[in-house]
C-alpha cells in the first residue's frame, strides 16, 4: 500500500466530494484495478489499463445488479463509471477546481476509467482455518443465485488465464517431472468433462481480502471482475484453498462436488506449473514442485 498522488485525490474528489480521500491508501494489489481506499467511506477503483478500463462498466453493473441478491455486502456504485476518453461524461476536475480555494493540476490523472464504490467493513479471514457452517453458507448461497438474468453481465469460464488449449497443456505437462505427467493427464480430461456439469454463479476467487469477515462472520464479498456461469464445485475449490482443504467436504454441496472441487484444486496447481515455464527468469522448480505436486497427484486420485 502506498499514499494516494495528487491526480488520484483529484479524480477521487471530482468523481465524489466529501470522503477523506487524502487520509487514504491506494492498493496496488489487483492485477486490473489500482484502489484508493477512504476508510469507513468509499473507495476508488482505478483501472490499469485500456483492456481494465472496457471491462469496468459490465463489471461495476455485475455488482450492482448482485447486491440486492446476496445476504453480504456487495460493492455498489456510488458514482458512474468515468471513462477518460469519453466526452460525454463530464470532467471529474471540474468539481476540484469549481470550490472555493481548490486549484487543479495542469495533467490529466493518467487513469483510463474509474468509479467510485461503496466502502465494505472487516478484514480477510486467517487463512488454513473457519467456520465450515459460515463457508457453506456461501456455497449455498452462490448455489441459490438464478444466473440467467445476469448472463450479459458475467464473464467467461477461464477467463483469467485462459482455456486449456493443446499448446498450453503440452507445456505444463512438460514443465513437470516425468512421474507426474500421467497424473496431470489425468486431471486435465476430468475438467474437459465438467464442462456438461450444469453451471452456477462462481465468484473466481473466493480468498484472502476479496471476503471480508468479522470473527467467522462474513460481512461482504469483493471482487467480482470473474464472475462466470460455471462448474459450482469452484467455490468450494477456492475457498479450500485458504481456508484449509480439508474442510471441503464440509462445505460442498455434496460429496460429487467435493471430488470435482478437488480435481480443480489439481487444475489450479497446474495452472501454476505452467504460469513458471512462461518466465524468462529461472523459478525455483524444487519449491514450486513441492507445493504443486501433492495436490497434482490428490487431484488425479479424485479424477478417478
Amino acid at each position: 500500500m502506498r499514499a494516494p498522488t495528487p491526480a488520484e485525490i483529484q479524480l477521487a474528489e471530482g468523481l465524489l466530494p466529501g470522503p477523506a480521500w487524502h487520509d487514504g491508501v491506494v492498493e496496488e494489489g489487483g492485477q486490473f484495478h489500482l484502489v484508493l481506499v477512504a476508510d469507513g467511506e468509499a473507495v476508488l477503483r482505478m483501472a490499469r489499463n485500456a483492456a481494465a478500463a472496457a471491462e469496468l462498466p459490465r463489471r461495476t453493473a455485475l455488482a450492482d445488479a448482485l447486491a440486492p441478491l446476496l445476504p453480504y455486502r456487495v460493492p455498489r456504485s456510488l458514482t458512474p463509471v468515468w471513462q477518460a476518453e469519453d466526452r460525454h461524461v463530464a470532467d471529474p476536475g471540474a468539481a476540484v477546481s469549481a470550490r472555493p480555494g481548490a486549484s487543479r493540476p495542469a495533467s490529466t490523472p493518467p487513469v483510463p476509467a474509474a468509479v467510485v464504490q461503496e466502502f465494505v467493513p472487516g478484514r480477510a479471514h486467517e487463512p488454513h482455518r473457519g467456520d465450515p457452517a459460515a463457508l457453506r453458507d456461501v456455497v449455498e448461497c452462490l448455489a441459490g443465485i438464478d444466473v440467467e438474468p445476469l448472463r450479459p453481465l458475467l464473464a467467461r469460464p477461464f477467463a483469467y488465464r485462459g482455456p486449456w488449449t493443446a499448446r498450453k497443456r503440452a507445456a505444463a505437462v512438460a514443465a513437470l517431472p516425468e512421474a507426474a505427467a500421467p497424473s496431470a493427464e489425468a486431471v486435465l480430461a476430468r475438467i474437459e468433462a465438467f464442462a456438461d456439469v450444469p453451471g452456477g454463479l462462481v465468484h473466481g476467487d473466493l480468498a484472502g481480502h476479496n471476503m471480508h469477515w468479522d470473527g467467522d462472520r462474513l460481512l461482504g464479498i469483493l471482487d467480482w471482475d470473474l464472475a462466470a456461469d460455471w462448474d459450482p464445485a469452484l467455490n468450494a475449490a477456492y475457498l479450500g484453498m485458504w481456508h484449509g482443504k480439508e474442510l471441503v467436504p464440509l462445505i460442498a454441496a455434496d460429496r460429487d462436488e467435493a471430488r470435482r472441487a478437488a480435481v480443480w484444486d489439481g487444475a489450479m496447481a497446474l495452472e501454476a506449473v505452467y504460469n513458471a515455464s512462461l518466465r524468462s527468469d529461472r523459478p525455483n522448480w524444487a519449491r514450486l514442485y513441492r507445493k504443486t505436486l501433492p495436490r497434482i497427484e490428490a487431484a488425479a486420485l479424485a479424477a478417478r
